[in-house]
């Protein structure tokens, strides 16, 4: 990653059009994962697992979305919590897949939502839907200005990605209760926000910006 912005761009897209495996591929090439996890255990693209040394951990959809939650060996990793995490351009990379994966549920949910009624009324157009449309579009673009600025500050990273979480949850319950069906698409908000949790180290674990 060089950090350009076309680089941002296809990061999202990538999101967006093939999944969090194919963007966080992207943003993991490279470099040896083992080496930045801040805690040894990560989400890794499945077909990256191969050779890697780690250990597969039981997890209920990561295989549906071609992901494996691993334990790094503690030989390549030192002590738990030791890695940086990703900082960074690979931080501002990580942004851009999110809210690329973000974008496609959403405009699943938004595609439901017109396509179900109540009280006379498609669901889109009540007025605490709307709301909550426009509030994660909104997190969206604020997420896609704060990749363009990698060199913000651990907190800020930490924060941003907290409210692209924040934002996945208010679409998942857009879907009812198909949002916490395994054999949902939404299982790829919740794992992105697992994503986001093991590969960023929490600010106060971190000694300076990202």
């Amino acid at each position: 990653m060089n950090g350009a912005s076309t680089d941002l761009r296809r990061c999202r897209e990538l999101g967006r059009e093939a999944g969090l495996a194919a963007g966080l591929a992207a943003v993991l090439n490279g470099f040896d994962p083992a080496s930045v996890a801040p805690g040894g255990v990560a989400l890794l693209p499945a077909a990256a697992v191969s050779g890697s040394g780690a250990e597969v951990l039981p997890h209920p959809f990561a295989a549906r979305e071609g992901l494996a939650l691993v334990r790094f060996p503690a030989g390549r990793t030192g002590a738990a919590g030791t890695g940086t995490g990703l900082t960074g351009v690979r931080a501002a990379a990580l942004t851009a897949v999110r809210t690329g994966v973000l974008d496609r549920l959403l405009d699943a949910a938004v595609e439901r939502l017109g396509t179900r009624r109540f009280g006379g009324l498609p669901l889109i157009e009540r007025q605490f839907v709307a709301g909550a449309l426009a509030d994660v579009v909104t997190e969206i673009e604020l997420a896609a200005g704060a990749a363009a600025r990698p060199e913000a500050s651990a907190e800020a990273l930490w924060a941003q990605h907290e409210r692209l979480t924040e934002a996945g949850w208010t679409v998942t319950r857009l879907f009812g209760a198909e949002g916490y069906v395994v054999d949902h698409p939404v299982r790829g908000l919740h794992l992105s926000a697992l994503t986001a949790d093991l590969w960023l180290a929490r600010p106060d674990s971190t000694e300076g910006g990202g």
